[in-house]
């Protein structure tokens, strides 16, 4: 639909008697050092909006009223919108609570133009509603000249005669937010409205900080105390009778799955499974007065158990302590059975056992350390997918680790890289030597495991009745000890049992450090992952039951506990994912939970364990094969990555593919490592486009995404969705070239078109001279115009000889904006590619403007030295105020006139300056260009020289 253009000229809306004084106007705010910038006298520049009208003859009731009181074209319109009713005499506006409320304080140059709707706002109606809206409410406009106000009493008619069935095609009248100032550079913007330097933070202004708020008080030792032992805050606010019952049940419950997991996790760790028991206790109490958390289960997890044994494995290789096994046949009257029997020496189980120690005392360190420093944001570095990647590669390994006790076979013990593909040789090599007995308890136990976990505890309709979720993994245990030692199925039929079970606590032992040099490696990847795993489920509880957890104080936690059990035989805890959710789920509010089940495990540990002597080994393999269910399942996530990000597709996969292949610690530093290219990857070469204008408006936006969007003849605007620094200086540059203009381009036609003017002249030389000898006279006059006077273009349509140099017709791009809005930073590399381009356009007298520049990239210009090649006015506020900038001085020094340039549709722009003044006019009228351009109030145009430019009227250049 075609519209009718309404632009806004505040002083040209009044006579010359009523025209006010005019006063500075930037938002809300005026200072003395900005009356200058945001002069408004005539001839200074301005940006206005444009109020759209339907060239529709049913909405003539709305326009002629406007062009007979002279207000169309010209109207003035509010920079606020104004919802009111008028007075009885209709010719006041009412001020709304939003409005100024003095005279004095009310800008001249701002007038209003509303509607009134009796007070109905139709803002985000339909335009059925709207329509429906204007017929029972005829609109009325209010033009406000300065302080008095004029009603003009629209006829609702013209609103009816539209059909409101095909409503959604019109257009209305709407409220428009309107501005009005100067055009700025960022130079100008900063003097007048007195910018500053951004405050800076380093070492040492943090020090001084923390030593400032350090002081000797009661309240100050409260507050550190309190900090640190977060269970004295949370004791303090600890209600017994909405808590007490529920924490009891869920600590109960998680009790119970402790007993089976840790005895099953310890077997997975190449430790006895009383060691698994261990890390149940110690942590859990010590995480009870250190930890943030109120859901976590902090205990054995089988990825980190798998990376313990691992490092056992290692460390033992590094030590040539070779763990010997050996098969034995005897004869029980009714067969032979075969027995196999493993050193455990006592030299082997000490040295696996302070391996493990070691493992644990050195993570407890470095969990410290980050917690000390305030590293915990290391973390971030682990995402969704390496984790996920990660932790199914671990249960990889898990699985196969468990297979042997499945089907009751031997394996020898591999470490390193490929080590997964020998043992599945190893396994297939043995198969035929699978105890049926043993394979057929494997399979009872993991058809019992998934029947009650997914059918009765996960069922929606049978979980709410049940008290708690059923201790599947617990009467598992017991029901294999029971059988086991009735059917003494170790004698009989060779199932590989638990064996003995110490009564009591270990005695503090301070032998780990002999080790330690063997597994500082190991050490620190199980450290990591134990922290980013236990703080990210702290997280996903904290933010459900919204609570703050502390990152820092949570490695604290996790390093004390681990430093302090690995003296009591018990190597590295972790958050267990069924463990908290279980805790969660049955009810449990805080830590007490914990203390309830180390209660339950210190009863197991002193009295029951001896009992569980006869429990078989593959009792807990099943626990584990169908524990690792939950971990199977993230391979769902590749579809999901595939559809989200092709990035995260492939650091899910790599670091899944390095865990499997390679080894766990392994993969996990590829995978930190991949994931780290990736983001490099992402920084060195991100997106960049050219940017259009969406018509009438100062926006700017991707011309292929918003095809509404449209490029401004001669000006070229391009944004780079990145910081500018060494790694992409370089794609930075190419992709500059690529979608505006390559100066090597031009350089290369700049070469032919010499070559070209060189033989043309050699030729004509040559042809004078052949008319010379000829004795044919040439007009001195002809001979001069050609050879010595350059040609006077006196239309567009004038040719110019071929010989003259043709360098300005190269190309039609005269601007190059860039937006800088992305940049977070410009480092000196990427300060020199910039100083590097502006150079190299520059040679084809191609401008280059820098818009939305950050206070970061203007602080790296100052500090080298940008300022002393370049001009500080390249730079502007925003985008609209550089375009503008481009098409006046385009304007100034070619003669076009504005409407030619496109500056008039420049987001309805009303500039108050002569449209169709030439160079030539300008240049008679003006002794410099700063003359020129103070006569013409314009502003934030770049100083050039505009009197050494031929004389071209109406041509580009």
């Amino acid at each position: 639909m075609n519209s009718t253009d309404m632009n806004v000229n505040c002083e040209s809306s009044l006579s010359d008697k009523e025209q006010p004084e005019t006063k500075s106007v930037s938002g809300s705010h005026q200072t003395a050092s900005s009356s200058s910038l945001a002069q408004s006298s005539t001839g200074s520049l301005k940006f206005t909006q444009k109020l759209l009208l339907p060239n529709d003859d049913s909405w003539s009731s709305i326009r002629e009223p406007l062009r007979a009181s002279g207000h169309l074209n010209k109207l003035p319109i509010a920079s606020r919108s104004v919802r009111s009713s008028p007075s009885a005499n209709g010719r006041q506006l009412k001020r709304s609570k939003g409005d100024l409320t003095s005279d004095q304080d009310r800008k001249p140059e701002v007038a209003v133009i509303s509607k009134s709707y009796d007070s109905i706002n139709l803002t985000g109606s339909s335009s059925k509603e709207r329509i429906k809206q204007h017929q029972r409410n005829p609109p009325r406009a209010y033009i406000n000249e300065g302080f008095d106000s004029k009603e003009l009493i629209l006829d609702p008619q013209a609103v009816r005669s539209h059909d409101v069935d095909n409503a959604e095609s019109e257009s209305f009248v709407e409220d428009m937010v309107v501005i009005e100032r100067p055009i700025y550079t960022q130079n100008d913007f900063d003097q007048g409205f007195d910018a500053g330097q951004r405050p800076k933070h380093t070492a040492l202004s943090w020090m001084k900080g923390k030593v400032k708020k350090c002081e000797c008080s009661a309240a100050c030792v409260r507050k550190t105390v309190s900090h640190h032992l977060p269970f004295l805050s949370i004791m303090k606010e600890y209600n017994i009778k909405k808590d007490f019952l529920p924490d009891i049940i869920a600590g109960l419950t998680v009790g119970i799955m402790h007993i089976p997991q840790g005895m099953a996790y310890g077997l997975l760790s190449t430790l006895q499974p009383v060691y698994g028991l261990y890390v149940s206790f110690f942590p859990v109490i010590l995480y009870f007065f250190l930890g943030t958390s109120k859901h976590i289960s902090l205990g054995t997890f089988a990825v980190i158990s798998l990376m313990v044994g691992s490092a056992v494995d290692k460390g033992l290789k590094d030590n040539n302590i070779v763990l010997k096994t050996w098969n034995q046949t005897v004869d029980n009257g009714g067969g032979n059975i075969t027995f196999e029997i493993v050193d455990n020496s006592d030299e082997v189980e000490t040295a696996k056992l302070m391996l493990a120690m070691s493992v644990t005392f050195i993570a407890g360190v470095i969990q410290i350390l980050l917690g000390i420093f305030r590293l915990g944001f290391l973390t971030v570095y682990l995402s969704d997918p390496l984790i996920s990647g990660f932790t199914t590669g671990a249960a990889c390994h898990v699985f196969t680790s468990q297979i042997k006790h499945i089907f009751g076979i031997h394996t020898n013990r591999h470490s390193g890289v490929f080590k997964l593909i020998y043992t599945y040789i190893d396994i297939f090599t043995n198969l035929p030597h699978t105890k049926p007995v043993t394979l057929i308890a494997s399979i009872v136990c993991m058809f019992i495991l998934v029947i009650i976990k997914e059918y009765i505890n996960a069922n929606p309709k049978i979980k709410p009745k049940l008290f708690m979720p059923i201790p599947v993994e617990l009467i598992v245990v017991v029901l294999g000890t029971i059988i086991s030692y009735f059917a003494q199925l170790q004698e009989k039929y060779s199932v590989q049992n638990v064996g003995d079970i110490p009564i009591g606590l270990p005695v503090p032992n301070l032998n780990a450090f002999n080790y330690i040099s063997d597994v500082i490696a190991d050490s620190i990847a199980v450290a990591i992952v134990s922290f980013a795993i236990s703080v990210s489920m702290s997280k996903i509880f904290a933010k459900k039951h919204n609570y703050a957890i502390d990152s820092n104080q949570e490695l604290l936690a996790y390093g004390s506990c681990n430093i302090v059990s690995s003296f009591f035989s018990a190597f590295v805890s972790a958050a267990s994912l069924s463990r908290s959710l279980i805790q969660e789920d049955v009810g449990g509010r805080t830590q007490v939970t914990g203390l309830v089940s180390s209660t339950l495990l210190l009863i197991v540990l002193l009295v029951v364990g001896p009992y569980f002597k006869t429990l078989p080994n593959c009792v807990l393999a099943a626990i584990i094969l169908v524990a690792l269910k939950g971990m199977f399942k993230q391979f769902a996530d590749l579809i999901a990555l595939w559809k989200i990000s092709l990035f995260d597709f492939a650091t899910w996969l790599v670091t899944f593919c390095a865990t499997v292949f390679l080894d766990v610690d392994l993969g996990l530093l590829v995978g930190v490592v991949f994931a780290l290219l990736t983001v490099i990857m992402k920084s060195q070469r991100p997106y960049s486009c050219l940017l259009g204008q969406v018509p009438g408006t100062d926006i700017y936006r991707d011309i292929s995404v918003y095809k509404v969007a449209k490029e401004i003849p001669n000006i070229k605007i391009f944004r780079f969705d990145s910081a500018i620094f060494f790694a992409n200086s370089e794609f930075f540059k190419n992709s500059l070239y690529k979608l505006t203009v390559d100066p090597y381009q031009l350089k290369k036609m700049q070469r032919k078109l010499d070559k070209r003017k060189k033989n043309e002249k050699q030729l004509l030389n040559l042809t004078i001279d052949s008319i010379g000898s000829a004795d044919i006279p040439i007009p001195d006059s002809d001979r001069t115009d050609t050879l010595t006077s350059p040609p006077v273009i006196q239309n567009s349509e004038a040719k110019p000889p071929q010989f003259v140099s043709q360098v300005p017709t190269l190309t039609d791009i005269h601007y190059i904006i860039i937006d800088c809005s992305t940049m977070s930073y410009v480092d000196s590399m990427g300060v020199k590619v910039l100083q590097q381009v502006i150079s190299e356009f520059r040679a084809f007298n191609i401008t280059v403007y820098l818009a939305q520049c950050k206070s970061s990239v203007r602080e790296m210009f100052v500090k080298t030295n940008f300022y002393k090649t370049e001009s500080k006015n390249y730079l502007f506020v925003t985008i609209h105020d550089a375009v503008v900038s481009a098409q006046l001085h385009q304007w100034a020094v070619t003669g076009e006139s504005l409407a030619n340039t496109g500056i008039s549709n420049t987001a309805g722009s009303s500039h108050e300056i002569d449209l169709d003044i030439t160079i030539g006019e300008a240049t008679s009228r003006a002794e410099n260009v700063n003359d020129f351009n103070k006569s013409n109030g314009v502003r934030g145009i770049p100083q050039q020289d505009i009197t050494s430019n031929p004389v071209i009227e109406n041509t580009h250049i």
